[in-house]
């Protein structure tokens, strides 16, 4: 984790941090809905949601970079970005698991998610 957020801190362009968001929220977009279409659960109220989960990402960056710009420093749109891209990679990752692409550290997430509902 270390390493992913030393990454982050040397890239120094906001555009290409954007782009990257970009990209990480377009992907699991598209693996969502393939992941949804193969499981026949395509619902608009669940897309209507997860629409609203990427609006917020698209706030949360712009906000990070207007903190930034205006105090000076880089920490709110790269902790903004490495949070996004995380979470985002994330879910693509667990979408791909469902289509059946078989990626290395699978049982982790699962096991990740199986801690998770226990513990709500």
């Amino acid at each position: 984790m270390d390493q992913f957020i030393e990454l982050f801190k040397n890239i120094n362009d906001v555009k290409t941090l954007f782009i990257l968001c970009g990209i990480f929220i377009f992907t699991d977009i598209l693996t969502g809905y393939l992941k949804a279409w193969k499981l026949k659960k395509i619902n608009s109220s669940i897309s209507r949601d997860g629409y609203i989960k990427k609006l917020a990402w698209l706030i949360a960056l712009i906000l990070g970079f207007a903190i930034d710009h205006l105090v000076k420093c880089n920490i709110f749109l790269i902790g903004s970005a490495c949070v996004c891209v995380a979470t985002e990679g994330i879910s693509v990752y667990e979408n791909l698991g469902t289509l059946g692409v078989k990626l290395p550290f699978t049982e982790y997430f699962e096991k990740l998610k199986d801690t998770r509902k226990k513990e709500d």
